[in-house]
């Protein structure tokens, strides 16, 4: 072999080993993403399942709430009339015929 043909395959080789290396680089940082990925996707479903559980909480508590009785609350006002107090005033102010 001569001194041309070996400096040749030298190069060759050389050139694969670094394409080599670029692949492997190229298939961590692929890996790497992947994985983080993989995390928020993991984390997106257990936060979706937090809400969901939420979600069922307040409809049960809306439920419940719907279902008591309501009813209005006394006014204790100083200055509330009451319906025959206003009716006494209209028959008093009313002129008769």
């Amino acid at each position: 072999m001569t001194a041309a043909s070996r400096g040749v395959v030298y190069s060759l080789l050389t050139v694969v080993f670094v394409l080599l290396l670029g692949i492997a680089a190229l298939l961590a940082v692929a890996y790497h993403r992947h994985q983080r990925l993989e995390d928020a996707t993991q984390d997106l479903r257990r936060n979706l399942t937090q809400q969901e559980g939420q979600i069922k909480n307040l409809q049960q508590r809306l439920e419940d709430c719907d279902t008591l009785e309501v009813k209005a609350p006394v006014d204790t006002s100083w200055n509330a009339a009451t319906v025959s107090d206003s009716i006494r005033v209209v028959s008093q102010n009313t002129p008769g015929k």
